[in-house]
């Protein structure tokens, strides 16, 4: 279930707005009528009808109705839209339901711009539940009324198709885009229209264009597995450009599900150094937080080298790629620090030059989409620093909140009461999102790096440090602007909360808002029993059910080990991090910082929590370097340099394999990608359950930290469809097993994980 799917009432210039009831099927087809710049597609991608009052092969005219509908499916006495466009008036526009189907009604004549509004509604001012954006007026959050202007032509999406020929390995496309004449019917003009795939021009061989009907056709064949965003241009013959139209789509033998992606955060200056010529380390400032060289080069070279495709990895997570200062600035420890992490914006539309140019990072995503890789970029969307640009332009006109003075978790400034308003540091300025020219330029700047990048996702900092709005402005942007296609744009969120957060992480996810979150929940639960052994893998079930009956259907977590946020799980399972939370770990980081493992006991618990970390539903996180049970305390200990090859010992080595194992495991097998977890057995030092697509399409996880073998029985339902004689062997370890009067007994040697399958 995508965003796209479930906003089914708003789109622009029509405003077609459902009511708090039940979602109106009409207003689909009222939103198509007005041309708006987003259409659903059926399951082999044809749009439907667009409702445009036009005979066959002519050019379709936009219309400058504004429309509003309210379904209701119980009585209503009085109903009007009220917003900046009529004074705020309860009865200058009141909606009407003439024939009586409970779907209500008015028609508005707007210029374009963006209006706050309300449905009053029997005397109660009500935000509309069905439009994705909001509007902050006076402080009064409101939603938002985007029309635009009619004048403008208009790109919109007609259909497209893709088929993958297997025995050739090779694939094929058809994109068809639909020039919508502006409403004074300028028309087109043919030597503006151009169609870019992957940011170069198609040939002029594969484009065609029918002027009369307005409609632009591009073919492909015989083309390699991939991603191909095509991106089509046009203009009217005043010369008023239409926004380009973003068609992404993806060639390939399986279509992809994000359930599908393990995804590995490859910190970006820590992971590898491709190209030593843009090293650029700031002076007076200390090695472990300072620049250290790692580029978008090495993490190319490393996707072509095969690194990720041995672990499974089906997403890149990168550091974020904007421009951050180069000098060194204070931290909260006494020590300086630069902003190697990415996490200090400077400059809105510029990449950091210490990791690539632009042109670098579109070669970065094109080498993954060559080998089915989705790259995520780290999205900062709480904060700039102080040497940004909008910072120096718009610090008077309510962009920011406050001075600098509230500096989170310092004397009366709590990082909880004041979460929405405090500033991360002295130099890092504070989005007011309240302010609705910050939310617009924040959103716009976001997805001009989608389409500047080719970019799948974004992962988004400290969600909870801002309002929701912000949140749902850039998913509704992405609906109506990126996922024109089948294809979806994921958003995953940082929510950083303790066991109990399960309430603040979901707040933030929806048809409206965010896809997932990183599931810190299950991260606690799963650091203490699988790599601390402290609390029983039973606890740790607990933790899973806890999840699986609170998130709604079709949300995308991401589960973890670790991120650079949280002392390093190998120094956990290592007996070098003093508590669960890592009390003291910063300070540990410069003063104490541990070392590499030399027993075998700390590299078997973090082959367990692999096991468990990749057979999860969702979209599994690999922190760079937990793969090889990279040490490390606090920040910054917890990012240092990537090790690769013969640097790794023969203990490294081996969780190395084991890691790949599982992420293969993983990746060949459509149970542990979306089939639902089903509990078998838990008790404090064993955990067993199945992942089941289907019936035969199952596999068992088995999760064993005694110190003797065992052999356990388990019960298998009917349902899983493995029949008396089914023989389950071990992906892991290579042992087998028998299915036999509805059961398996299994096995499992001391402190060993596995995977059965059939």
């Amino acid at each position: 279930m995508t965003r796209r799917r479930m906003v089914a009432c708003l789109f622009l210039p029509l405003l077609a707005a459902c009511g708090p009831d039940e979602p109106s099927p009409d207003a689909l087809d009222a939103r198509d009528e007005a041309g708006g710049p987003d259409a659903d597609a059926d399951a082999d991608g044809e749009v439907p009808d667009d409702g445009l009052d036009v005979p066959d092969g002519e050019m379709p005219v936009r219309s400058c109705d504004v429309v509003v509908r309210y379904r209701s499916a119980s009585p209503v006495r009085s109903l009007a839209v009220a917003g900046e466009f009529n004074g705020w008036s309860t009865t200058a526009h009141p909606l009407r339901d003439d024939d009586g189907d409970g779907v209500f009604e008015a028609v508005l004549s707007l210029g374009p711009g963006e209006y706050g509004y309300k449905f009053v509604r029997d005397g109660e001012w009500l935000l509309d539940p069905d439009n994705p954006f909001r509007k902050w007026v006076g402080g009064v959050e409101n939603s938002d009324l985007i029309v635009e202007d009619c004048r403008e032509p208009e790109l919109r999406l007609a259909d497209w198709t893709t088929d993958w020929d297997p025995v050739r390995g090779q694939g094929e496309l058809r994109v068809a885009a639909q020039y919508v004449d502006g409403a004074d019917r300028a028309g087109l003009d043919p030597a503006s229209v151009r169609v870019e795939v992957n940011g170069v021009p198609a040939a002029t061989a594969a484009v065609t264009l029918d002027e009369r009907s307005g409609r632009v056709t591009l073919e492909r064949f015989d083309l390699e597995p991939g991603k191909y965003a095509v991106e089509v241009f046009a203009a009217d013959r005043a010369g008023r450009a239409a926004r380009p139209l973003w068609a992404p789509v993806w060639v390939e033998a399986e279509a992809f599900d994000w359930n599908d992606a393990v995804i590995y955060f490859a910190f970006t200056d820590r992971f590898r150094n491709g190209d030593p010529g843009n090293d650029a380390p700031a002076p007076g400032v200390e090695t472990p937080a300072n620049y250290q060289g790692g580029d978008w080069a090495g993490i190319t070279a490393a996707i072509e080298d095969g690194y990720f495709d041995e672990l499974g990895v089906r997403a890149l997570w990168l550091s974020p790629v904007v421009d951050n200062p180069d000098g060194g600035f204070p931290g909260s420890d006494g020590h300086r620090y630069t902003g190697y992490h990415g996490y200090w914006p400077s400059d809105p539309r510029g990449t950091q030059p210490r990791f690539g140019s632009l042109d670098d990072l579109r070669a970065l995503t094109a080498a993954a989409h060559r080998r089915g890789i989705r790259v995520l970029v780290d999205l900062v969307m709480n904060h700039v620093h102080e040497e940004h640009p909008y910072w120096r332009d718009h610090r008077a006109d309510g962009w920011f909140n406050g001075d600098g003075s509230c500096v989170c978790g310092r004397d009366w400034c709590d990082w909880e009461t004041h979460k929405l308003d405090c500033w991360f540091a002295s130099y890092l300025p504070d989005f007011d999102f309240t302010n609705h020219d910050a939310a617009v330029r924040f959103v716009e700047d976001a997805l001009w790096w989608v389409r500047a990048a080719n970019l799948d996702g974004f992962r988004c900092d400290a969600v909870k440090h801002m309002p929701i709005s912000v949140t749902m402005r850039l998913a509704g942007k992405i609906t109506h602007e990126i996922e024109t296609t089948d294809v979806r744009f994921y958003l995953v969120g940082e929510t950083f909360t303790g066991e109990d957060g399960r309430w603040e992480i979901g707040g933030f996810l929806g048809p409206f808002a965010l896809d997932g979150q990183f599931d810190f929940p299950v991260f606690w639960a799963a650091l203490d029993a699988l790599v601390r052994h402290g609390r029983g893998l039973d606890a740790l079930e607990a933790a899973l059910r806890a999840n699986e009956e609170f998130y709604p259907p079709g949300t995308v977590m991401s589960p973890f080990l670790g991120n650079h946020d949280v002392p390093r799980a190998f120094s956990h399972a290592n007996g070098d991090i003093a508590d669960l939370w890592g009390a003291g770990s910063r300070e540990q980081a410069w003063n104490d910082p541990p070392g590499a493992g030399v027993t075998a006991a700390p590299y078997e618990r973090m082959k367990r929590a692999f096991t468990f970390l990749l057979t999860l539903p969702g979209a599994p996180l690999i922190y760079y370097g937990d793969e090889i049970g990279l040490p490390g305390a606090g920040d910054p200990d917890n990012r240092r340099p990537m090790r690769f090859g013969a640097e790794l010992s023969t203990l490294e080595r081996g969780l190395l394999d084991h890691v790949r194992a599982v992420g293969r495991a993983r990746a060949g097998s459509v149970a542990l990608r979306r089939g639902a977890r089903v509990r078998l057995r838990a008790s404090p030092d064993f955990l067993a359950y199945a992942r089941v697509a289907g019936p035969g399409q199952v596999a068992l996880v088995t999760i064993h930290r005694g110190d003797a073998p065992v052999s356990e029985t388990l019960y298998l339902p009917s349902s899983f469809g493995l029949a008396d004689g089914t023989v389950l062997t071990d992906r892991l370890r290579g042992g087998s097993a028998v299915v036999s009067g509805g059961a398996v007994t299994l096995p499992v040697a001391a402190g060993a994980s596995g995977i059965w399958t059939p």
